[in-house]
């Protein structure tokens, strides 16, 4: 029988024990080959392991101290040592098999050398799914568009293909472009030899070519490899980061640009940066294929969520579809910088609930050992942080929490906003024709409430928020003002559906031809927005609103049809119906005394006020009613801990000094100038 089923392993009741394995230790960046390995080799064959000749074994690290000091790798703390067996000899001499076993009580282990091999994808030890998986949630795609334009220059006949295979992939920063490289390499079953650019540059452009020269010789020794050239962006630029380096250049496109045929297997290349504008043309030109990592949309990041919370005990009311409609904009690194802020908050919190008096070593070792479930209001207190940490850094798009009961009266202009806004959003097959609004433009006089009714409409229409001054565009260098504008609608396409607010848009936008700039700044800002309006059409899921005080100072191609074709005028609140709304709006989280009769207090205030004026009469009372349980507590008569209530008196004494912000003649002015745009 055992002839019949010569080849096959599976009819062979058992497989003989080697006498000698003859094994060579593949080259690898993630260790060194030239260490010694005999303990680790020893400790995997205590175990009978079955092997043929040519096989490719992959040997784990895990629980060698001195392998997590050699490889200080963010994932892969514990790499795999990868052998090839070179030679079996089988206890009987001629012996023929198609497979040994092979034990440290029957078999002698020698290591005879090294070798180039491509090697077996393996799971890093103690890593969830999402950082071992081939196809990461969020970005399959690029993994594929990657996998698609390398794996070509992997066949032997792959001399007849210019240059090495080479790949720019772009991307923010954290959106995953290492984790891609990685699973591209572990699909296709290579080594990857990481080098951050930062490092190759030096004083000299000879010392810079002579770093980037080795790099690509480093990486020839462990073919089949992938080099990869971490930020490239700075590789090319003289000292300064002004100008460009045309020696370093040269040096990088000869690399890129020309195959050795003398190698057999050549060296594969991925640079990433988080800045393609600022690589050099001639580098960017070099590589042959150039893929962009884009902001992952609501199902990517609910499937991101999802992944990497597999492992995490979360309670019953999270909910992640919630969760990736609050994340737009979110990127993989965000994700991970979310959970680690919510188990943050979870262990305070319960810290706090059961623990006020703090925490022994020992309780404190098994309250981690125990751990503890993540709740809603743990994510929602990590993502007022994490949005308050970008928008102070980069301007982030940010969810409002402004609802309508915080706008009082307006209700016009509340509802031609919601039709121009959330119609779209609600029913896109009555768009089907193309013919969507996507601007409006909020004008009318100051303190009428323009910005809260931009905010209240993205927390209505759960949409991200991008709050812009006009003049913060504004930069001294040439080009860069336009370049902030493009910025803005790039982070808005990455968070959509999402909202711009330009606010004091007349400073951004006013009419070319009359700046005094001599440098035409204003006239180019104008253009660059102009052309960014017309380019909303093909993503109806950006609106743009704008607000100005001086509508008359605008350029008026914003407002033909197709760019700010929606304008809504703002006025002040002339009637004490609406002013009353206002005042309940703003009081309503104050605690009043009972005999507060907002009417009454209205009554004592002048006739035309606007919805800052309104503001500015409760904020009087408030410092009012703060003054008075000042004294009471010098005096004796009440304690710090009791409530603050706003009396009828104190509304009253700040109603004796509101002054109108809006005169008679500007209130005249604005309503001329309604009866012009409304005339157009």
């Amino acid at each position: 029988g055992a002839a019949d089923g010569k080849g096959s392993r599976s009819v062979l009741s058992v497989p003989p024990f080697a006498k000698e394995l003859h094994l060579e230790i593949v080259c690898s960046p993630a260790y060194n080959a030239r260490g010694s390995y005999d303990c680790v080799l020893y400790r995997h064959f205590e175990t009978p392991r079955l092997v043929q000749e040519g096989d490719i074994l992959c040997v784990p690290t895990f629980g060698n101290a001195e392998f997590i000091e050699l490889n200080a790798d963010k994932f892969l703390r514990w790499p795999e040592l990868y052998f090839k067996v070179k030679k079996i000899v089988g206890m009987v001499e001629d012996e023929q098999s198609e497979g040994y076993l092979v034990d440290t009580q029957n078999t002698s282990l020698y290591l005879v050398g090294s070798t180039n091999s491509a090697v077996p994808s393996a799971p890093a030890y103690n890593s969830s799914e999402f950082w071992s998986s081939l196809a990461p949630a969020g970005l399959s795609d690029v993994v594929k568009q990657l996998c698609d334009a390398l794996r070509p220059h992997l066949n032997r006949r792959a001399n007849v293909l210019s240059g090495v295979g080479s790949v720019l992939l772009s991307g923010p920063s954290g959106s995953g472009k290492l984790m891609a490289v990685r699973a591209v390499c572990s699909c296709l079953n290579l080594h990857i030899f990481k080098v951050d650019c930062v490092s190759l540059c030096s004083d000299t452009s000879a010392a810079t070519e002579e770093k980037v020269q080795m790099a690509f010789t480093q990486a020839q020794q462990y073919h089949p490899c992938v080099l990869l050239l971490k930020d490239i962006e700075v590789l090319g630029r003289d000292r300064d980061g002004l100008g460009e380096d045309a020696r370093v250049i040269a040096t990088l496109r000869r690399l890129l640009l020309d195959r050795d045929p003398a190698l057999s297997h050549p060296v594969l290349v991925i640079g990433t940066t988080c800045k393609p504008q600022n690589v050099p043309t001639d580098v960017q030109t070099a590589f042959l294929h150039e893929v962009k990592i884009k902001a992952p949309s609501e199902e990517q990041r609910r499937l991101m969520l999802s992944m990497l919370t597999a492992s995490l005990p979360l309670g019953k009311e999270v909910s992640l579809s919630r969760l990736a409609r609050r994340t737009a904009g979110f990127v993989l690194g965000d994700f991970c910088a979310l959970l680690s802020h919510s188990s943050r908050a979870a262990c305070t919190r319960i810290q706090a609930l059961s623990f006020p008096g703090g925490l022994s070593e020992e309780v404190e070792r098994d309250f981690c050992t125990a751990g503890f479930p993540v709740l809603e209001e743990d994510f929602s207190a990590a993502l007022d942080q994490l949005h308050d940490a970008h928008s102070r850094a980069v301007g982030a798009p940010k969810i409002p929490s402004v609802s309508w009961q915080d706008v009082g009266g307006l209700q016009e202009v509340k509802k031609e906003i919601l039709d121009t806004i959330q119609l779209p959003l609600e029913h896109p097959e009555l768009l089907s024709l193309g013919l969507c609004r996507s601007g409006l433009l909020l004008y009318g006089p100051p303190g009428t409430g323009k910005t809260l009714l931009a905010k209240a409409v993205a927390t209505t229409c759960a949409m991200t928020f991008l709050s812009v001054k006009g003049p913060e565009l504004i930069n001294m260098y040439v080009g860069q003002s336009e370049e902030n504008v493009r910025d803005v609608f790039a982070r808005a396409r990455a968070a959509a559906p999402c909202i711009i607010f330009f606010d004091e848009l007349d400073s951004l936008a006013p009419s070319r031809g009359r700046s005094g700039d001599s440098g035409g700044v204003m006239d180019r800002v104008v253009s660059q927005l102009l052309a960014e309006l017309d380019g909303l059409h093909s993503t109806r899921e950006v609106f743009v609103i704008g607000a100005t005080n001086r509508p008359d100072l605008l350029d008026p191609a914003l407002l033909r049809p197709g760019r700010f074709d929606k304008l809504v005028y703002v006025g002040i609140n002339e009637d004490r119906e609406s002013q009353l709304q206002v005042l309940s709006a703003i009081t309503r989280k104050f605690k009043l005394d009972p005999s507060v009769n907002l009417t009454t207090i209205l009554e004592k205030c002048p006739a035309q006020l606007t919805g800052a004026d309104i503001y500015a009469l409760c904020s009087d009372a408030m410092m009012c009613a703060v003054k008075r349980k000042v004294e009471w507590i010098e005096e004796g008569l009440d304690t710090e801990r009791s409530a603050l209530i706003l009396t009828m008196e104190d509304f009253l004494q700040a109603a004796a000094r509101l002054q109108p912000s809006v005169s008679e003649q500007e209130l005249l002015r604005y309503r001329l100038i309604q009866q012009k745009f409304a005339a157009c």
